[in-house]
């Protein structure tokens, strides 16, 4: 009788035990569900209350511009700031809740509409415009009460949040429950570990299966092609220009191209083949039980055809496209895991062809593949040996046509493959782990040659190294550059490093911190290809960069006619009040210089300045500089006619 009742206590404390243990972890997850929804608020009510401040400071810049003092400049920068803020709340998830206010979306689209109404007003007014001035600030005052209203009662989420914590505070009932039924909390053990395995193993935004199902999946189809003696395809399917999309229209049309692929591959198979995404725009396509190779071919073309169907982002029409790889199991291996490989260089080649193309593998490929790990290996050994180059482009002051920086531009010449771009070797070196090897060998190399010019009394110039990616996110950067200053006993105000938007995005929480101990170095930073990436104002307020670098595809959009030079004068503006130096990247034509010149842009640097160089013709160049041999100076431009 003992020992009966001994297990039956034995049994329900360890049941007891299970479901406070499970409690537990509920509490955690509401705690970590009531901390994004906290964070989604106050998301919510900084954009209202920017929103409202964007807006009064626009109307006061119309003020001083009535009376003379704010020029059209800080009138058009103050207007597309403005624009910006509507925007934000008018798309996106985390401003959702905001739009469901009564009148508030009906606001934000009367204010987007007078946003394109005003638009060529703003860009055309004049300083003497001042009655025009004057009825721009009538149409805008009209809008401040009920952005007013708006601002205040976006703060009613605060209600929603205490609701959220409440449900916490009745979560005791959980413990009350321990001891009622142990058969539900079996029950609610199981239902929560089929519902996590089932968010472990899809895709939250398409709900295809991620990744990992899908390998768990291949190895599944490879066990029962075997037994049943068939055939099954891999299809690797990768969007071409996605990034371009996403640039354009935003990233929530991205997502939205996302999920329609998606439900276009999923009726484009059959019920036992698998779809899934294995991540950014990459999608992949189990087909079991192929008969023929003509299966394969006609999914390959069904897949094309439905892809490239238009599709509606921000009233416009979109023609996705694609390039798929097809590779057979077992015709082209017998093991799948190589099969999906064949299908991803396949994939690779497909890319080359113009339009949306699909490729089957074909063994000859394996060569970019042999190629590829070739390059790898001689990399490793050319770093090591000194096998690479570096050569360095002038950045010139426009003012005075002086050389007073250089940027180290990576050089490989391969014994067999001849010149290996520098995007190629980088690629190569971040996949095959050699990226912190190479940019410490750059680091180091592009230092000692400065000090060497230095030694030789030539005049002093800072040089800028390209930092990849991975070495500013995996590695120990400012170790690295500690030692690349240590061993070549260059000064530390000498050296800037580039890091691109993109890279400083990877981790938006600790970019700061890094370049922040950079900086602590007395070294500069730079914001290479600036305008391309997804950096916001607030993440660039809080980056300590001291130099701004204009992408060269907006540099050389200034050969378009008519020139639109708003671009150029919004970064201009935006560097001026952050107080940061701004360098144009690629000028290569003369109108190109003028323009900027014309436009208070004071370092350029391109083809038209001058090329790349080796270390001893730009010691060529500072020599001449010496000798009041300039490259360049705005005031050779006076002949030129004025285009801009």
């Amino acid at each position: 009788m003992f020992r009966v009742r001994y297990l039956r206590v034995t049994s329900l404390l360890a049941v007891i035990a299970i479901f406070a243990f499970s409690s537990i972890i509920s509490y955690q997850r509401y705690t970590e569900a009531s901390k994004i929804l906290d964070v989604t608020l106050k998301t919510g009510a900084w954009a209202s209350s920017e929103l409202e401040g964007e807006l009064l400071r626009f109307l006061n810049t119309l003020d001083l511009f009535r009376i003379g003092e704010r020029t059209p400049n800080d009138l058009m920068l103050r207007f597309d700031l403005l624009w910006s803020r509507i925007q934000v709340l008018r798309v996106g998830e985390e401003t959702e809740h905001l739009r469901e206010l009564p009148g508030a979306q009906e606001m934000l689209n009367k204010l987007d509409q007078l946003m394109k109404e005003v638009d060529p007003v703003v860009l055309n007014l004049q300083v003497a415009d001042i009655q025009t001035a004057e009825q721009l600030g009538e149409r805008y005052r009209t809008f401040a009460p009920a952005v007013r209203r708006f601002n205040v009662e976006s703060f009613s989420g605060r209600t929603k949040l205490l609701e959220l914590r409440s449900t916490h505070d009745r979560q005791h009932i959980f413990f009350l429950g321990l001891l009622i039924s142990g058969a539900v909390l079996v029950l609610m053990l199981l239902r929560e570990n089929a519902r996590s395995r089932a968010q472990a193993l899809h895709d939250p935004m398409t709900g295809l299966p991620n990744r990992k199902f899908f390998h768990d999946q291949l190895k599944i189809a490879e066990a029962r092609s075997l037994r049943a003696g068939s055939r099954m395809a891999i299809y690797l399917i990768d969007l071409d220009d996605f990034k371009t999309i996403n640039d354009s229209y935003g990233h929530s049309a991205g997502d939205r191209l996302l999920i329609e692929v998606a439900r276009r591959l999923k009726d484009c198979v059959r019920q036992q083949d698998t779809v899934a995404r294995l991540g950014g725009d990459e999608f992949a396509v189990i087909q079991e039980a192929v008969d023929h190779v003509d299966v394969s071919a006609r999914l390959a073309r069904r897949i094309c055809k439905q892809i490239m169907l238009p599709i509606e982002l921000n009233n416009n029409r979109v023609y996705p496209s694609a390039s798929i790889g097809v590779s057979l199991f077992p015709n082209d291996s017998e093991k799948a895991e190589q099969v999906l490989i064949n299908a991803d260089t396949a994939m690779y080649l497909a890319k080359k062809d113009d339009g949306i193309s699909y490729r089957f593998f074909e063994p000859e490929m394996n060569t970019a593949i042999v190629r590829r790990k070739r390059l790898s290996n001689d990399l490793s050994i050319a770093i090591k040996d000194n096998q690479l180059a570096l050569f360095y482009q002038p950045i010139v002051n426009l003012n005075t046509g002086k050389i007073e920086a250089t940027e180290a531009l990576l050089r490989w010449h391969h014994e067999d493959y001849g010149y290996i771009s520098p995007l190629e070797v980088v690629s190569i070196a971040e996949q095959f782990g050699l990226a912190n090897q190479l940019n410490c060998w750059v680091l180091e190399q592009a230092c000692r040659q400065n000090q060497r010019w230095i030694e030789q009394q030539l005049p002093s110039l800072s040089v800028s190294v390209n930092i990849s990616p991975t070495m500013y996110t995996q590695y120990d950067l400012v170790g690295a550059v500690k030692k690349a200053l240590a061993v070549s006993g260059m000064d530390a105000n000498l050296l800037v490093l580039e890091v691109t938007e993109d890279t400083t995005m990877r981790d938006i929480e600790t970019s700061p911190d890094i370049l922040k101990k950079l900086r602590a170095l007395d070294i500069s930073l730079a914001l290479d290809d600036f305008g391309t990436g997804y950096s916001s104002l607030s993440h660039l307020k809080r980056l300590p960069v001291q130099k701004l670098k204009i992408d060269k595809s907006f540099v050389q959009d200034l050969n378009n006619i008519p020139t639109d030079l708003r671009f150029i004068r919004t970064i201009l503006s935006l560097a001026q009040s952050l107080e940061l130096q701004v360098v144009a990247e690629g000028i290569e034509a003369e109108k190109n210089l003028k323009d900027l010149c014309l436009e208070g842009c004071h370092y350029g640097q391109g083809y038209l300045l001058s090329r790349p160089v080796q270390p001893n013709e730009m010691a060529e160049l500072l020599k001449q500089q010496g000798a009041d041999k300039l490259l360049f100076s705005c005031g050779n431009l006076t002949n030129i006619e004025n285009t801009g």
